[in-house]
């Protein structure tokens, strides 16, 4: 496998001599411009076709024997599946992804303020590829047909020079192949959802990719540089030094939690001090209390914790519209709008469906996949509709739960002492509704994801009316379905569903009646959830023990971000980063 990756590579290099040799004659000919661009284009197409030709030998034929499996994405999903297969089992694996490093996602709000290195916290995706003999291609997974069972994708050049533009290299043939395959893994996550907020794209940076970590450093950076020159504003200096993170969800409280150490432990030593009172960091989110899907408990905490270091919470706010510096926010009990003005926003709330998702759903039969959100796999992860061929792990995947909703069904029957035949002797009310609900969250916790919408969506179904019958609950209760995960989108589910993913490979060696069977079943197992809201403090919810909060919080925090990292290699950098940032502060140098 490595050869023909390399052959790959070798024809690429090859092909990329020869054009620069042409184009080098070309310049040289003494005919008209024409003709020398007719003929470089002829040479260019010429080799072109060759290469074409031998980049499709390489990539369509598999070991003989072997099982093709084809993965799509170097997330948390991929690199569990690929880390945790048998090297040299029966199967012979492409891993297909635009970036070729690995993630660690939860260290990217630490990344984006100094506090670990960016390179400490990626993993080169060619390590677990190169040591298991699979290969790995840089490209763009742009559509799959599931009836052929191929995918196509796109590769990019970025060495490519010589006599052509960008979009002739664009167009060049070799960027676009076909794999085929026996098993597709899909593991390509999700992508930032604006909810149809307007401006957001326009006004807001996300957060979600390294490239993002390193444009807040660097914006964060260069608005305390700008704030100290002579003869700024003090309008000027406030504006600048508003940072606005919405979304108080894990990702947006870290954000915050490590922008609100980096101004009060290092800027504040090495930027004049009456910058300080000019910063203003706030947070905006619907719920009433941040980091609201966790433990009521750890909520509260840390909802007091912020409004303690003076970290300004907008809770209970609808985002209506991200202008140019402002957001316009509504409160969703009052009704009130204002304006939220800003010098950076981030947006940190809500993710949707991969686009590529989208066009794997469009070759599935009709019916199949009814999830708004991500791709509906039964109890093995094998996708629906795709007759055992595609599997989906992590953030693009959700699991189907038909017990679940009957679950719900029958907390609505015995909260209105209904009969078998839907006969009830009460409506619920909204209250009623929500109540029916969370009395079954421990055995099935997707129902308290269900409740949390029933304000939203309960007059929809009762026709504005203040009670809601049997039949509108049950619409109501398909409908909801339809937007939701049966399990939170977070590295700890896509960790567990690739590592369950290969063990089921590895336990089926290849034998497709044994992949398609439905013995196997994906059981998730919450291991405990962890959040850091800055000055060393952290919250842990650690099931079957306690919750822990504040300094010890932040230890047990600290330790199993370092030790959870994917390599030895990046154990001791994140360590050696922590070491570095406590003892010596973060470097607020820019440098790119």
């Amino acid at each position: 496998a490595r050869a023909r990756d390399g052959g790959g590579a070798a024809a690429h290099r090859a092909w990329g001599a020869s054009a620069r040799a042409a184009a080098s004659a070309s310049s040289a000919w003494g005919g008209s411009m024409t003709a020398r661009g007719t003929t470089t284009r002829g040479m260019a197409s010429a080799s072109h076709a060759q290469t074409r030709s031998e980049a499709a030998s390489q990539v369509d034929v598999a070991t003989p024997g072997k099982k093709r499996v084809v993965v799509l994405g170097s997330g948390w999903g991929a690199i569990s599946f690929v880390k945790s297969l048998e090297a040299n089992g029966p199967y012979d694996v492409t891993l297909v992804s635009p970036r070729n490093y690995f993630l660690y996602t939860p260290l990217l709000p630490g990344a984006a303020t100094g506090a670990v290195e960016d390179r400490s916290i990626v993993e080169p995706i060619r390590r677990p590829i190169a040591a298991k003999g699979m290969r790995y291609f840089e490209a763009s997974a742009v559509s799959v047909d599931a009836a052929k069972r191929t995918v196509r994708c796109r590769g990019s050049d970025h060495t490519f020079r010589g006599a052509y533009t960008k979009e002739q290299s664009d167009k060049a043939p070799w960027k676009t192949f076909d794999l085929e395959y026996d098993y597709l893994v899909t593991a390509v996550g999700a992508v930032p959802n604006t909810f149809g907020v307007p401006g957001v794209e326009e006004n807001c940076m996300f957060f979600k990719e390294i490239s993002d970590a390193a444009r807040f450093r660097r914006e964060v950076n260069e608005r305390f540089e700008c704030a100290t020159l002579p003869g700024v504003p003090r309008e000027r200096i406030k504006e600048l030094l508003t940072f606005v993170v919405i979304g108080a969800g894990p990702t947006g409280v870290e954000l915050a939690a490590e922008l609100y150490d980096m101004v009060y432990q290092d800027v504040a030593k090495t930027f004049p001090s009456r910058l300080l009172q000019d910063v203003n960091i706030q947070i905006i989110d619907l719920q009433e209390k941040i980091l609201s899907a966790y433990d009521r408990r750890i909520a509260e905490y840390a909802t007091d914790f912020f409004k303690r270091a003076n970290i300004t919470c907008l809770l209970g706010a609808i985002v209506k519209e991200v202008k140019e510096g402002c957001v316009v926010i509504q409160d969703k009990e009052t009704g009130e709008v204002k304006d939220v003005p800003f010098g950076l926003a981030v947006w940190c709330t809500g993710i949707k469906l991969n686009p590529l998702c989208e066009k794997i759903i469009e070759t599935l039969p009709e019916g199949s996949q009814e999830n708004k959100r991500s791709l509906l796999c039964d109890k093995s992860l094998r996708v629906k509709g795709s007759q055992g061929s595609i599997f989906a792990i992590g953030d693009c995947a959700t699991i189907e739960r038909p017990r679940s909703l009957a679950k719900a069904e029958d907390l609505y029957r015995e909260a209105a002492r209904c009969t078998p035949d839907g006969d009830c002797e009460i409506d619920l009310g909204q209250e009623g509704v929500k109540k029916a609900l969370m009395a079954g969250k421990e055995e099935f916790p997707h129902l308290e994801e269900i409740s949390n919408r029933v304000d939203d969506v309960f007059k929809q179904f009762t026709d504005g009316g203040s009670r809601m019958t049997f039949p509108q609950f049950r619409n109501m209760l398909e409908d909801v379905d339809k937007g939701l995960r049966a399990l939170p989108a977070t590295a700890q589910v896509a960790k567990q569903e690739g590592q369950y993913l290969a063990a089921f490979f590895n336990e089926c060696a290849g034998d497709e009646a044994k992949l398609k069977a439905d013995d196997a079943r994906f059981d998730y197992v919450h291991k405990g959830s962890l959040a850091y809201i800055g000055k060393d403090a952290a919250v842990a919810d650690i099931p079957g023990f306690t919750i822990v909060k504040g300094i010890a919080a932040g230890l047990i925090w600290k330790s199993f971000e370092t030790i959870s990292q994917v390599s030895p290699r990046n154990v001791l950098l994140v360590a050696a980063d922590m070491v570095r940032t406590k003892i010596f502060g973060r470097d607020i140098s820019r440098i790119n």
